[in-house]
This record gives C-alpha cells, sequence and structure tokens, in this order.
C-alpha cells in the first residue's frame, strides 16, 4: 500500500518508476535515493498503522523535498497531529524502547530518581506536566552525552554516569529539565535545538551554572 500511494504522488511529481517500503530505522525518519525520473524510497515504518490521508502527506513532503533540496519538512496539520497523538505513541514507543539498547528502561538508578525528579522540576513551577514522557537512565556511563530525547517518541535518558553520590542530585536534576524544555518547545519542528528563548528558560534552574560546571567536569573525567 505504501508503494502505491508513493507512486501515486510521485507521478505527479514527474516521476515514472517508484519504489518504496517500510524499514525499521530507530528514529523517525526516512532515506531516499533518485535518478533521473526514478525515486527510491525507505519509509519508517511507524508509519505503517498511519491511514492513507496521513501517508500520502507524508509522502507529499517527502517529494516537496526532494524537488527543492535546500527545503526543510513541511508536514501538514493533518499529518502534524496524528505524530502528536496518542495513537501514534501507544502503537510506536515500545518499539522505539526495544530498538534504543542503550536504556535501562527504568527512571529508578541507583541513587536517584528521575520521576522524583520531574515532581521536583514542576513543584519548582519550571515546566509544565510532562507525566506522558518515559524517563530511564541509561546502560552505559556516558559522558559526554548525557542526556537526550526523542521529541517525537516522547522518551528522555539521562546518562547513569550522574547516579552517583559523588555528583550532586541536581547536576542530574538540571540535565532532565534541558531535555523536557525539548520535549516542551519541539513540537512545533519536532526537533531538539537551543534557541534564545530555549536557552532563557534553561537559565531559570537554580544553580544552573554550578550544574554546567559539574558538567564540564565529568565530560572530562574530573569528576
Amino acid at each position: 500500500m505504501v508503494g502505491e500511494l508513493f507512486r501515486s504522488v510521485g507521478r505527479e511529481h514527474g516521476y515514472e518508476n517508484i519504489e518504496a517500503r517500510f524499514y525499521p530505522f530507530k528514529e523517525f525518519k526516512s532515506t531516499w535515493c533518485r535518478s533521473g525520473q526514478r525515486a527510491e524510497f525507505r519509509v519508517s515504518d511507524y508509519l505503517k498503522w498511519a491511514d492513507d490521508f496521513v501517508l500520502e502527506d507524508f509522502a507529499r513532503c517527502l517529494f516537496g523535498r526532494i524537488s527543492n533540496r535546500w527545503r526543510r519538512e513541511i508536514y501538514t496539520e493533518r499529518f502534524r497531529t496524528w505524530l502528536q497523538s496518542d495513537e501514534f505513541i501507544l502503537r510506536n514507543r515500545p518499539t522505539y524502547l526495544e530498538r534504543s539498547r542503550n536504556l535501562s528502561l527504568s527512571p529508578v538508578g541507583r541513587v536517584l530518581n528521575l520521576c522524583e525528579m520531574r515532581t521536583s522540576l514542576r513543584e519548582k513551577g519550571l515546566i509544565e506536566d510532562s507525566s506522558d514522557a518515559f524517563l530511564s537512565w541509561t546502560v552505559s556511563d556516558n559522558v559526554h552525552r548525557v542526556g537526550y530525547c526523542s521529541v517525537i517518541m516522547r522518551v528522555i535518558a539521562v546518562s547513569s554516569v550522574l547516579d552517583t553520590p559523588s555528583i550532586p542530585d541536581y547536576v542530574a536534576e538540571y540535565v532532565l529539565y534541558h531535555e523536557i524544555l525539548h520535549l516542551e518547545s519541539g513540537h512545533g519542528s519536532f526537533s531538539a535545538g537551543h534557541d534564545r528563548e530555549f536557552r532563557a528558560r534553561e537559565k531559570l534552574f537554580p544553580k544552573w551554572r554550578d550544574a554546567d560546571e559539574w558538567l564540564k567536569r565529568v565530560a572530562s573525567k574530573k569528576a
């Protein structure tokens, strides 16, 4: 079905030979290659549950982009609504977590609890309700990438290197705060950027300077 939809949309853009199939990328992404009137797509299999209208919107987005390599994805309102729906999360987040091999899949660490930290951030008025976000410590003690999030899947990971009595707990809380800010600000583009507004909110965190200094020490392995 995905191939038929892509062929139908592709003909509108002058492509005659089109192949499209679902592919199990970890992240939500799709790739393509083209030559003349031929185009081949590997489409994120997180889309396999979407209805034909959503798939057609996505196909139009991709063909619109490859027609002009400098244009970013421009999603329709219908596609954005589906991507932000509870249905999308319920169907796809379990698969995303299964493919995320460096996650402990638990907010409870050796010393710290990410859910308790989220509650603390909410009680301080720093974040909105992010109870639908999945929080996890990493398995590996990452020292450079101490936190990351998937805005689309609403998953946040904090490096287990911070889950130790030798590092103040506000350091891990600061990293968690940083990633939750991405969730709160990233729905417009579904990406995790650092614009001026983001940096201003980041500095509302008490002891953000101290936390930042600790993170530099961790990265240099001096903690």
